[in-house]
């Protein structure tokens, strides 16, 4: 046998050789690995953020589908007895739960939460990418990472042009401090032709507060931390506001959505300052002529709207799906999806990235001509640290305030007496 022969049969045997011996080629490896992946999963994503169907379908099923075509998803939307406590009793806790990070303390503390730290590394994911306060709320003194922000809340301030064309007042302007909000409100503040017009509605002293990022239960002492100062700037703002002659809520403490009906169907509001409503009166069908501005600023906190209150994708300690769902929060979390929601749903991104900003609301046909851009001339303040105590809290906060804003009780009375039931309260339930 000649050498060139010799060495091809050398060859042909060394392939088959290391073919029996399970080695292949690296084109078959990849294969075997890949098909070994994708054995069909179904994760389970408990809803606590608000989403639709549509956009369920949009930002989370279709996208990851497209890239892991094994995994698809299942909404378990909050209902009446489908609760997260019921679901940790009946032991069927979803793969994936949808947060605000206000909520994540308690459900670390509930030891239902993974800490993602290990996968985030394994996975590759670039923190730098996000804006630096919604990775910080997300962690744990610690360092424990409890999930991936997806969307942020923004304040904005929407105002009914017809109403300030009606009375020949000029339309607000970005940059405004809470005194020029104030002294707008006064000139759009009359009875009309038997209709009572409010200047303006800033639907409570709870979203009033959010730039001091403050908690009516100190997260770190659980102890009521409501009579201070910067809570007392919060509700003379607060009264100075709805004690304008003419411009009291119809309820007081009411909710943003409420307010916002408010706003879309009486179309008696000139200016509400408030969260994200653009669905709401962009979809709305009484015909409401609007815009926004940026949302007004205390002086001493210039062009800070809000504390950060973000939207998470967090894995269940009991999934046994980890890796999968990782892979959820990679696809959700990236640079394609986050351009998807800002362009089609007017979520806020938790990314830095530029195109997020000038491609807001690119597709939403309500937006074409509104002044969006308003939204990022303000920054947010960092999440304050929440006690697993703050909603019940808030509750005995906000109805003495309601107190305050009747005129049954003055403002240091309201301050200090808030403080002592909430600290009753904390006391009894420790």
């Amino acid at each position: 046998m000649n050498k060139p022969v010799r060495t091809c049969m050398t060859a042909l045997l060394f392939m088959l050789s290391a073919t029996a011996c399970g080695g292949g080629s690296p084109e078959m490896k990849a294969k075997s690995g890949e098909e070994a992946a994708q054995n069909p999963v179904t994760l389970k994503v408990y809803q606590q953020a608000e989403i639709s169907d549509e956009d369920f379908q949009l930002l989370f099923v279709e996208p990851v589908k497209k890239k892991y075509p094994y995994i698809d998803l299942k909404l378990v939307r909050t209902d009446k007895g489908v609760t997260l406590d019921n679901l940790v009793l009946a032991g069927d806790v979803p793969d994936l739960l949808t947060p605000p990070n206000a909520d994540l303390l308690s459900l670390a503390q509930k030891d239902i939460l993974y800490d993602i730290a290990p996968l985030i590394k394994k996975a590759n994911i670039d923190l730098n990418r996000f804006n630096p306060v919604t990775i910080e709320a997300v962690k744990s003194e610690k360092g424990e990472i409890w999930g991936l922000p997806y969307a942020m809340q923004f304040n904005a301030l929407y105002y009914n042009k017809d109403i300030f064309n009606k009375f020949g007042v000029p339309f607000p302007k970005d940059g405004m401090s809470w005194d020029d909000a104030i002294e707008l409100a006064k000139k759009l503040t009359r009875n009309e032709g038997g209709v009572q017009y409010r200047g303006l509605d800033p639907v409570s002293s709870y979203i009033l507060s959010f730039p001091y990022s403050l908690t009516y239960v100190d997260g770190k002492t659980n102890w009521a931390s409501f009579n201070n100062d910067q809570w007392k700037k919060v509700l003379e703002l607060t009264q100075r506001i709805l004690t304008i002659p003419g411009n009291e809520q119809p309820s007081a403490e009411p909710g943003a959505a409420t307010q916002g009906n408010l706003f879309i169907k009486e179309k008696n509001v000139a200016m509400l300052a408030s969260t994200n409503l653009m669905a709401q009166i962009g979809n709305a069908s009484t015909g409401i002529d609007w815009d926004i501005a940026q949302y007004p600023s205390y002086k001493e906190k210039p062009n800070i709207s809000g504390k950060l209150d973000s939207h998470n994708l967090a894995v269940s300690k009991t999934s046994k799906y980890k890796e999968e769902a990782m892979k959820v929060l990679e696809v959700v979390t990236s640079d394609e999806v986050q351009l998807l929601s800002a362009r089609r749903t007017a979520r806020m991104s938790p990314l830095k990235n530029q195109e997020m900003q000038k491609q807001f609301g690119a597709e939403i046909p309500y937006l074409k001509g509104k002044n969006v851009q308003a939204l990022f001339k303000s920054t947010v303040s960092p999440a304050p640290v929440y006690s697993i105590y703050e909603i019940n809290a808030k509750k005995v906060g906000q109805a003495k305030v309601k107190e305050l804003l009747s005129g049954n009780i003055d403002l240091n009375t309201a301050l200090r007496q808030a403080d002592e039931e909430i600290n009753k309260m904390l006391d009894s339930t420790k």
